[in-house]
């Protein structure tokens, strides 16, 4: 009996490991992407400033939020894929403000 509680706590820290290291993988993966995204969005921030138009649209994230939910087919998680997007959102004005206030000084 003792054998296999160990080996079945053995074969779960294994599984474990093994998802977390799909995990870390996926990260890099998703930081990738994130940092392409800030690129673009610090020349969106160029143009906008250029043009003078604000940095926040509401239309724009409007659209941005609606898609991600389409994408997601599991109304369970589109929520929460919704919050990280709004996150995202905000980080990326957040981003296009620093980079004007570096420009204009």
């Amino acid at each position: 009996m003792t054998n296999n509680i160990k080996s079945s706590t053995i074969s779960g820290h294994d599984e474990i490991q093994a998802a977390r290291r799909q995990i870390n993988q996926l990260d890099q993966s998703i930081i990738d992407l994130l940092k392409k995204r800030f690129e673009t969005s610090a020349r969106i921030g160029r143009i906008k400033e250029e043009s003078q138009l604000p940095v926040l649209d509401n239309d724009r994230e409007k659209q941005v939020l609606e898609q991600v939910a389409q994408h997601d087919s599991d109304a369970e998680t589109q929520k929460y894929l919704q919050n990280i997007f709004q996150a995202i959102l905000k980080n990326s004005r957040d981003y296009q403000h620093q980079l004007m206030q570096k420009e204009s000084k």
